[in-house]
């Protein structure tokens, strides 16, 4: 086939149908192999198979037609051969200005893969927090462990060994594309000096699968150990035949040269411009037309071609479109929440740049082009829109909620927005939206820390604290800031920094908001955590005791924060061996956290559990085997490889020893040991210890179970 004839555009389904109408099913069986080799043979020849709804890429990876890998067959085919039969040659690395069609060609070899059975991942990397949760996603697919995902997801220095040890096992061939790598440091291994070309961070050779990499940055010296594909402006014929297959009443082939001429031959602006002559939209739809329209505007061509469609919609009584595309470009291009896009005859406007070609709409979420946002961006005419994009932004995380883990994915597509609006603050952001975006950052920060992305929570806090140093360190909304990056120093494991932050946030909260404000009230009870995982618990114990007794006077005893230092003080007085004392407290939390949160509360079942523990240090072993049962009994709408229920059924197994039912508890201990080297890792903390536990019964010898608050 002729690259200027148009190739099928079908779904699996739809050649599954044609085969069988051709006679496909009449293929003997002794010559079956022969009959699926043809067809794979044609299907790589006439067919383009695209992917019904929910096929797995980042919308913005599909945002051109087929039409648009005019001219890019024989560039499509080199990659085909090496996704194919993988060399271990090194990674392929697209590299080409904005908008000449990189992520519309990875697309199309994505496509290909698929229909081969390859397991293929699109993950960005225009975003770090876009980018840690596209590879945790990957590792997840591939079976890895829970270590291995926390590893990428706090940006642990082994986190590319991780990735790749899962890669080179798989027992699959797969295809992973990187898109939108403009910056080719975000590939590097953490703190590497030599950035991607040492070959240990995120892009590697190998002989299962090809790395696909999109980028802007053209500089051969940066892709040394890549093999390079530039992906420039198409050549006139192919140019002028996209714009006839665009808009093929729109004139002839000399024409559409004679446009092509003035435009270029960049694929976008001939998506831009193509599409709007073929919508109808356009007063003159002819290419001699468009071409006198071009020559009397000024700006880049991408800015021309979406400027004329703007003026054509308004022209069709569609004026907000542009109000709207102006709005959608203070974000990130990528997946907008349509519901973040609140203007009068919104589904209108919506349908009108769609029609254009200047967004993609999907159900509840539309996408731009980088560059469409780039160029509508830089008409935005003072501060008003943007500012209604952070209120926006901010009315849209007020509907989530931090420790429930269905809202995480979004959390984590917000965040991208909100880097987007960071990034744009200091040309449009005042001291009162600078204080929203700060704000917003903490939450974000916040649902990321519980859902165990602490890197990521970093790197935002950090973004964040950059662009919102006009505040100053007293504002309240930096410290919420500091609050949060605190914690993901923590889970970090540097204690010394995290109580060093806390210390300093604490002292000016003390100062400028007074010992009873809430944020104060939160600041005093993480100086008391930070004290317990560094083993003064005589010091935990005071300071919780102080902070409960002003939690109790300012925010009542029902409140969330209330309750919680009353659990936590009741597990720093238990570590101190007084467990007496401790049960009581364990007893009123409890029945507090029902009465206020509900039985299968998250918290009330962390309380529930230190009670199981506290009953099995009393040596009550029966009646401590009866809490735990009921506990798992309450946790079973959990993973059975939930971390909680491995730690409810490894703290059983240590009652029935105790019990001297040994045979019982190596059971559970093997059961509980085998699902913690499977999720968690082997070399992760809980699954030595259960290791340890069933190693020492063997002997004779009973591990006492040390539980964590």
């Amino acid at each position: 086939m002729s690259d200027n004839e148009q190739r099928i555009p079908l779904t699996f389904a739809e050649v599954y149908r044609l085969a069988r109408a051709t006679g496909a099913e009449m293929v003997p069986p002794f010559d079956l192999k022969h009959g699926l080799d043809e067809l794979s043979a044609w299907i790589d020849r006439e067919v383009d198979i695209v992917e019904e709804a929910d096929g797995g890429f980042s919308p913005a990876a599909l945002r051109h037609s087929q039409l648009e890998l005019r001219g890019r067959r024989d560039l499509l085919e080199e990659l085909v051969t090496l996704a194919r039969r993988p060399a271990g040659e090194g990674p392929a690395v697209l590299v080409g200005t904005g908008g000449a069609g990189k992520s519309t060609l990875a697309a199309a070899l994505a496509e290909r893969a698929r229909s081969w059975g390859r397991q293929v991942w699109w993950v960005s990397a225009a975003d770090p927090a876009g980018f840690s949760a596209g590879l945790t996603r990957v590792i997840r697919d591939l079976g890895g462990s829970t270590t291995d995902m926390e590893s990428v997801a706090n940006g642990a220095a082994d986190g590319p060994d991780r990735l790749w040890r899962l890669l080179e096992r798989s027992s699959s061939r797969w295809l992973l594309v990187i898109d939108d790598a403009d910056d080719p440091w975000t590939l590097a291994e953490a703190d590497s000096p030599a950035g991607i070309q040492d070959g240990t961070g995120w892009l590697r050779a190998s002989k299962r699968g090809l790395v696909v990499v999109t980028s802007r940055e053209t500089d051969p010296r940066m892709w040394v150990k890549a093999r390079l594909f530039v992906v420039g402006h198409l050549g006139t014929a192919d140019a002028a035949q996209v714009l006839r297959d665009l808009a093929p009443q729109a004139g002839d082939d000399t024409e559409a040269r004679n446009l092509v001429r003035r435009l270029g031959g960049l694929p976008l602006t001939l998506h831009l411009a193509g599409t709007y002559l073929g919508s109808g939209v356009a007063p003159s739809p002819s290419f001699a037309a468009y071409d006198r329209a071009l020559g009397s505007r000024t700006g880049t061509m991408v800015a021309r071609t979406a400027e004329i469609a703007l003026d054509g919609l308004a022209h069709q009584g569609i004026p907000q479109a542009r109000a709207l595309l102006r709005l959608a470009s203070c974000y990130a291009p990528t997946s907008i929440p349509t519901r973040m896009l609140s203007i009068s005859g919104l589904q209108e406007a919506l349908d009108g740049l769609t029609g254009v070609g200047l967004i993609q709409s999907g159900s509840a979420a539309i996408t731009l082009h980088p560059v469409v946002t780039d160029t509508s961006r830089a008409h935005l005419e003072g501060s008003e829109v943007w500012h209604a994009a952070v209120a926006h932004l901010v009315g849209a995380l007020q509907e989530l909620s931090y420790d429930q883990p269905e809202c995480w994915p979004e959390y984590r597509l917000l965040s991208q927005h909100l880097l987007a609006l960071l990034d744009t603050a200091a040309e449009y952001g005042d001291n009162k939206h600078l204080a929203l975006l700060a704000d917003a950052t903490a939450s974000v920060a916040r649902a990321f820390n519980h859902s165990g992305e602490s890197g990521a929570a970093g790197r935002l806090c950090r973004t964040a604290l950059a662009h919102c140093a006009a505040l100053g360190e007293e504002h309240p909304a930096v410290l919420r800031l500091r609050h949060q990056l605190a914690w993901t120093v923590a889970n970090r494991g540097d204690l010394t920094q995290a109580e060093a932050i806390y210390q300093d946030v604490l002292g000016i909260r003390r100062r400028v908001l007074g010992d009873s404000h809430p944020d104060t009230l939160r600041s005093r009870h993480e100086s008391g955590w930070i004290a317990s995982l560094l083993g003064r618990w005589a010091e935990a114990e005071q300071l919780y005791r102080d902070t409960l007794r002003d939690c109790l006077l300012h925010l009542g005893p029902d409140s969330r924060d209330t309750l919680t230092t009353r659990h936590e003080l009741a597990y720093a007085i238990a570590r101190q061996g007084r467990i007496d004392e401790a049960e009581p407290i364990f007893e009123e939390v409890l029945r507090d956290r029902r009465r206020v949160l509900s039985d299968l509360a998250p918290q009330t079942l962390q309380t529930q559990h230190a009670l199981a523990w506290i009953t099995a240090r009393k040596g009550r072993w029966a009646a401590a085997e009866v809490r735990y049962r009921q506990l798992l009994g309450l946790r079973q709408v959990l993973d059975a490889d939930h971390p909680h229920t491995l730690l409810t059924l490894h703290e059983l197994a240590w009652t029935l020893a105790r019990q001297g039912r040994r045979a019982e508890a190596e059971t559970i201990y093997r059961q509980v040991l085998e699902r913690r080297d499977r999720t968690l890792g082997a070399d992760h903390p809980d699954t030595e210890t259960t290791r340890w536990a069933l190693d020492e019964l063997r002997y004779g010898r009973v591990v006492d179970a040390v539980h964590f608050a």
